[in-house]
């Protein structure tokens, strides 16, 4: 998108954050994050990921993620007795990158898929993907909800000790954090924790929904409180002053794994042990499919196509970032279903 446009949008969200912050005070984190993410001109208004943008997520970095998890649907699928259609719901459907390789490994089937956003202009991208329902909410009775990378980046309030960390202007007009009191149970003095209100109202809703089928959230997190501090990304780099030009950077903090599936517990669902995605993969079928394009390579190079073994090479490199401890493969995976169902016969 051309500066002068991004510059416009950003000026567009700072004013709308000022004209908050001057009609009831210091904001929370989370209004901070819902009008800097999702509000008009927000940096959610265009999908910002892939090489182009500033971060990649697992579609991204290889098809071969949306083929794996269309194997999981399909276990899902006969698990649920075969539904036609099957209901697939993707919640924070970004560019339509994930749904189109789901759909494309699941050929076979009658799928009736709606891709969720938020933000008018990433609805109005997914409507040119085509194939896909195009929604702002999640609705329906899905059989199957997907959310990848999405609950990390739904607002959050901020807490350190006994006081909330709000979001205020100085007098030369500038962002800054402001402490104010905190009405719920203080948190470890000295230390900042989360408050992930966006995800447990995400759960809340997923659980009116969903009431024979199962989800699949995958995101960044550990079994107790966010870990990896709050941050932002823009260019493939990581930016840790979230707050001072919002609307022109993402917004994320790892998510608590224990608290949402307790939430989900508590509003009716069945919520299984989290297991990395490295195992998650794995399970589904990775290392055969690596050790498949492997031989594919081989038989490349023993038919002098040298140039397309190495781009089998390059893709086949690209696909064990997937399951990296280091990179990709430390997402979590947590399942969730409608108390009738048993655990997905693929999860480790």
């Amino acid at each position: 998108m051309p500066p002068a446009i991004l510059m416009a949008m950003s000026h567009q969200v700072a004013n709308a954050i000022r004209a908050a912050i001057g009609d009831h005070g210091p904001i929370t984190f989370a209004e901070f994050m819902e009008l800097a993410l999702y509000g008009p001109g927000g940096y959610y208004e265009h999908p910002p990921v892939g090489d182009p943008g500033d971060f990649v997520t697992s579609p991204h970095v290889h098809p071969v993620f949306g083929s794996l998890l269309a194997i999981a649907i399909h276990s899902m699928h006969r698990t649920l007795g075969s539904p036609a259609p099957l209901r697939i719901v993707e919640a924070g459907a970004g560019d339509g990158t994930l749904a189109v390789q789901v759909l494309a490994g699941l050929d076979d089937l009658d799928v009736d898929y709606t891709a969720v956003e938020v933000s008018h202009g990433a609805r109005d991208a997914l409507d040119a993907v085509g194939g896909l329902r195009v929604a702002e909410d999640v609705a329906g009775e899905p059989h199957v909800l997907i959310a990848n990378e999405l609950l990390d980046n739904l607002p959050f309030r901020r807490v350190r000790g006994d006081k909330e960390v709000r979001v205020d202007v100085d007098n030369g007009g500038r962002f800054v954090e402001s402490e104010t009191s905190w009405d719920g149970a203080p948190g470890p003095a000295g230390q900042e924790t989360i408050d992930h209100t966006g995800a447990l109202a995400f759960i809340d809703r997923l659980a009116s929904v969903l009431t024979r089928g199962y989800a699949v959230l995958i995101d960044y997190g550990d079994a107790g409180s966010a870990s990896d501090g709050v941050h932002g990304y823009r260019d493939h780099k990581v930016i840790e002053d979230v707050i001072s030009d919002p609307g022109s950077v993402d917004i994320t903090a790892g998510i608590d794994f224990s608290a949402i599936s307790r939430r989900a517990e508590e509003r009716g669902l069945l919520a299984y042990p989290t297991v990395s995605q490295h195992d998650a993969l794995r399970s589904l079928g990775l290392d055969d499919w690596l050790r498949d394009e492997r031989d594919r390579q081989v038989a490349m190079l023993d038919a002098h196509e040298g140039l397309e073994a190495v781009r089998t090479w390059g893709g086949r490199s690209r696909a064990t970032l997937l399951v990296d401890p280091a990179a990709l493969g430390r997402l979590r995976w947590l399942v969730l279903a409608s108390k009738d169902l048993p655990a997905p016969d693929w999860l480790p």
